[in-house]
Parts: C-alpha cells; structure tokens; sequence
C-alpha cells in the first residue's frame, strides 16, 4: 500500500468513527441531583453537537411528580448545541421535577442519543417557615361511616390541571383510589371524595404516580399485595380514572418504583416482592400497557423497600432496594437496557419497610432514608455518587415505622424528615442541621394509626404543608405550614398622598416573593413600591413627600387592577443588603404611582408602612 492509500484509508476510518459517534449530553442545569432550584426554572441541556428545536422537543419530557408533564417551549442557542426549557407555569414547592431524553434523539449530523436515553432530577425550593403548623381539617374517605376502608398511602397531584394538588388516597380493604380535589381558594381545603371511585387490584399498598400513556394527564400506578399484580389507573384529566389495567409481579409486591429502564423515553415499573425475594421488572409499551414480568433477584431477603434514583450520577435511573429480612440496603446501578448491576449493599437496616431518596447533606449526591418497622427506627445512608452507601445515621421512633419521607419544611435549603409509626400512633418530625444530622423536632398523634405523611403545598403559598393518613380511622389530617403573620406596625404619615397602602399580604419568613403590597385606591394604571430600613419627617418629591431616606430601593413597576396597585416584592434580590434581611428587622415600605390629572410633577406617594418580620 502507498504511503497516499494508507493515510486515505486511515482519513476515511476517522470519518466513519466521527460519523457513527453518538450525540451524548455534555452538562445539564439545573444539574443533576440539584436541590433549591427556582420554581420557575429553565431546563438547559448542552450536547456535544447540534440538535434541531424539532427533535428536542419530540423526545424530551419534563414531568414534575405533582404537577406532571411540564407544559413549555423548547428552544435552541449556540449554533444548536444548546437546548433551553422554558416551562409555561412553575413547578410546585418542594416537587421532584424530571428531564427525561429518548434514545430517538437525533442531532443535526444523523446520530443518536445513546440507547440508553437520559435522565436528570432535581428537586423545588420552599419559602422559609418556622415549622409551626396549623391542624385546619379532618377528612374521612369512608363511605358508609362504619366500614373501613383501611387508608394505606396517597399521591399529592394535579390531577386536572388547574394549577393546585389534588389528593388520590390509596386504600387497601376497599381496594380502590378515592380522589380529594382542591377548592382551589388557597385555604387548603378539599372537597368530598368523587364517586364513584376507581378500583385496583387485590389490597393496594405502595403507590407512584407518572404519565403512563404520554398523554400529558397524570396517572396513578399501585402494587397490590393480595392480588400480586400491579394496576396502572390512567388519568382523564379531571381526577377521574380508566378502568385499570393489571399486570402480574411476583408474590407479595410491597416496593414500587417507576422509571425509564430501557432508554425509551416512557415509564416502566418495577416492584420489591417480600415473599418471592426478588424484583419484577415490567416494561411499558408508551400507551400504559405492561409487558410480562421479567424477574431479577434483589440481593437480599424479604425485599421491600424500593425507590429509583440517580446514584451514580450517569444520567441512568438506579435502583435501592431494602431487604427486610437480611436487614440490608441494595444499591443497583441501571445498565440502561433493562438490566442492572449491583453496586453495593449496606447490612444493619433492620427491617426496611419503606425507602426514600433525596440529598440530605447538600453535597449533590442522592441518600437514602429509611423506615424500619420491626426496629422502631429510621435510618440515613449517605450517598457518595458512585453508587457506594454508608450508614450515617439511625433514630428510634415509636412502634412500628411504616414510612419515610423527606422535604424541605422549614425552607432552609435541607431536607427534613418525617417517619410514621404504626403501632405508635405517631407522627414524628426530626430537623435537618444542614449536614444530613437530624435532631427531634415536634411529632403529632394519630386517633388510631399513623400511615404515612404526604408532604405537599397544599394552598400555594411555596412552603410545605402536610397531609397526614390515619390508616385505621381512614382520615386525611391536613396541616398548614403557617407562622406568626406579618406585624404590622407604624403607619408613615404623608399628608399630601392621596393613596394609602391598603393591605399586605405574606408570611413572617423572609424569601423571594414572599408577600405583596397592596396600594389604592390610585387614579392611573401603574406603579411601583418604594422600600428601605430608614425615614424621614418627609422630602417633597413629585406631588407628594417621600418618607424614606436613603438606602432607599424599588420594586418592578406593576399594573393598578380595579384601582388596587398590587406588587409583590423580593427582598432576596440585589441590591438589597443580604444581612440587613432578618427576622426582627423592620422595613419601611410607600407606593409611588402616576397622578397624570394632579398636573405639576404627575407622580405622586402614598401614606407609608412600617413592618416588622418576625
């Protein structure tokens, strides 16, 4: 061969390499595994070569576990090496949100994305609170008062699309999914349960909810431990159901985790089974029908437990398994195919009745908290996000711990936890110190048997509140996150102002958008909200006095609807001094607003407000 054929057959080998690469996703924001991101945040994916906007968004979806598949607009910048999701309305407060990519994805040059799709999860930030809750209704799910329905768990969810979470409450001796929708009226109250309600298999315990079907309406999916089947309840939108479709799993199903094992883009499901010792894995067709069970050993005894999540960071769902009767956490890392590979395993876990994930440490890698009924306890494993654990921590609870769960509670940036207890009839708080340590903070009686919190912003208000199941009384506590309103305290004289502050609407926490002025009656369309720590007898400014002395800041200018100026301000953003921002502190607050038809300066101030955050 000459020297001229060879180097033309190695060009020509390079070309086919570079030719047949895959399209492979460089960096994700927010990144993977993130915690306190912005409600309303854009999802951008940078990839190592250009995607058309097309492509994105035929096989990409963004699902949020309680507000389901994010409406949005896909966009592309950096000559297509960068896709950007602008999502239509915000995510809910503390909610899970999901950016999931299909193996279809296609770039401009004609390659792939890698069979194996992509996956990437973060989790909302909460508006600070003070932990004080507010016990504001009991709800029954019975239909005929003395007959039970044994309430076992629920999906917080916006089951209609209306912007607020609806409740689907699992129950086990009835068998079916009974549907609290909410008023909507920021209360957090919800009306009766629909009926007729919609049935499942044998005896539903654990329970997730997803968009089975890509349709864009949230489903339900439940494993039932009588029957050994799971029922996939797809949603018409309106907080009703289809009729179920079963699928057999193996004997005892008391796991259940939903996520893309096979890089499809759609949602598969796998359930822990105690009494056959081993998973099943089922796959979705993308319409909600399953696929016969494929079964893999858990790695243990007894499984249980079973959450998904990413443990090692690859864009691949993984799988955490406890073992109740070997007292072990399993760690097995998705191969991307259907298949996985254990990655470790954690002996000392007695019992595990329930798993949940989340970063309770904030160094972005997913941990594991547990409930473990036969111990009376709870435990953390830290993850180190390679997909390796270590017990980190253990802490007793009353009798009988049948759930975990984890969120954001007090709005400080760390995943609290709460575990509930069965035998104890007891609902119990522990606090995070920011480093994944956590201390007993409140707990809270049930009439019979506490089942498992639901941790949700029931009234939109960006913290969290609780849902508390009794499963024996069958009821629904709802809890308000709440604390001491805003002070209201010295009203700032203005003599020449013709308008006044009228109200104020927020909490005592201090977060972004975290209340609102109201101002009026003003005689024009806009205005805007002078603000700061300072005043001052008053400084003839426009038409009218500006009580305020310097530093003195300003809000975005907002619309007068109905001659009510109303704008919500942030003290979180620049350049208002971050310490000054305390619980104590007193800001000073007055409107300025167009007063075209006063003539002179055609603007003018209204009286003034004094208010102390607590």
């Amino acid at each position: 061969m000459t020297w001229n054929n060879a180097l033309s057959a190695a060009l020509a080998i390079v070309c086919t390499a570079t030719a047949s690469a895959q399209l492979t996703v460089t960096t994700t924001q927010p990144a993977m595994n993130a915690g306190n991101v912005a409600a309303n945040a854009e999802i951008v994916v940078d990839f190592d070569r250009a995607v058309t906007q097309a492509a994105i968004a035929a096989d990409a979806v963004v699902f949020g576990k309680n507000t389901g598949t994010a409406a949005g607009a896909w966009t592309t910048e950096a000559a297509g090496t960068r896709a950007r999701f602008t999502p239509a309305s915000a995510f809910a407060a503390g909610e899970v949100v999901g950016l999931t990519l299909s193996e279809n994805l296609m770039a401009m040059d004609g390659t792939f994305l890698r069979t194996e799709g992509f996956t990437a999860e973060f989790r909302v930030r909460t508006r600070p609170n003070t932990l004080q809750f507010t016990h504001i209704g009991t709800m029954n799910v019975r239909t005929t008062p003395s007959q039970g329905t044994r309430v076992y768990g629920g999906q917080a969810t916006d089951l209609n699309g209306d912007g607020w979470l609806d409740l689907a409450i699992v129950n086990q001796d009835s068998s079916d999914v009974r549907v609290l929708m909410n008023q909507t009226d920021g209360t957090g109250a919800y009306d009766d349960f629909l009926q007729p309600t919609t049935g499942t298999g044998s005896t539903p315990s654990p329970n997730e909810s997803a968009d089975m079907n890509g349709d864009g309406v949230l489903d339900i999916v439940t494993a039932n431990k009588v029957g050994d089947t799971v029922s996939v309840l797809l949603g018409n939108g309106d907080g009703t159901f289809q009729t179920r479709i079963d699928e057999a799993v193996g004997d005892l199903p008391r796991g259940l985790a939903l996520l893309d094992m096979d890089g499809d883009g759609d949602t598969d499901v796998v359930t822990a089974n105690a009494n056959s010792s081993d998973m099943s894995l089922l796959f979705n067709d993308g319409t909600g029908n399953l696929s016969p069970q494929v079964t893999m050993q858990g790695g243990g005894s007894g499984e249980w437990g079973l959450a998904a999540g990413d443990m090692n960071e690859d864009g691949i769902m993984d799988l955490v398994v406890g073992a109740r009767t070997s007292e072990r956490v399993i760690v097995w890392l998705g191969n991307g195919d259907g298949t996985f590979t254990q990655s470790d395993l954690v002996n000392g876990t007695d019992g595990v009745w329930m798993i949940v994930l989340g970063d309770v440490n904030g160094d972005g890698h997913l941990d594991v908290s547990t409930g473990n009924g036969t111990s009376n306890s709870g435990a953390i494993l830290l993850g180190d996000g390679s997909g390796n654990l270590s017990l980190h921590q253990m802490m007793p609870a009353p009798s009988f711990v049948v759930a975990t769960d984890l969120g954001d509670l007090d709005g400080d940036g760390d995943l609290d936890w709460v575990l509930s207890s069965f035998s104890g009839s007891r609902w119990t708080l522990y606090e995070n110190d920011g480093a994944g340590n956590f201390v007993f903070q409140q707990f809270w009686s049930a009439n019979d048997n506490a089942a498992d919190a639901v941790m949700l912003d029931f009234d939109n208000d960006m913290d969290l509140d609780l849902v508390l199941l009794d499963e024996i009384a069958d009821e629904v506590v709802l809890m308000e996150n709440t604390c001491p309103a805003l002070n209201f305290c010295t009203p700032i004289a203005n003599s020449t102002g013709v308008a006044a502050i009228a109200s104020m609407t927020g909490s005592c926490a201090i977060a972004e958008n975290d209340f609102q002025i109201h101002a009026g009656p003003v005689p024009d369309n806009f205005g805007l909200i002078f603000y700061g720590l300072f005043t001052t007898n008053g400084t003839p400014v426009g038409n009218g006095n500006l009580c305020l002395s310097n530093p003195v800041y300003r809000s975005d200018v907002a619309l007068a609807t109905g001659g009510l100026l109303t704008v919500p301000i942030d003290l979180d953003d620049p350049p208002v001094p971050a310490a000054t921002i305390l619980p104590g502190s007193t800001w000073d607050f007055q409107a300025v607003y167009r007063d075209v038809s006063a003539g002179g300066a055609e603007f003018n101030f209204s009286d003034g407000l004094a208010v102390t955050f607590l």
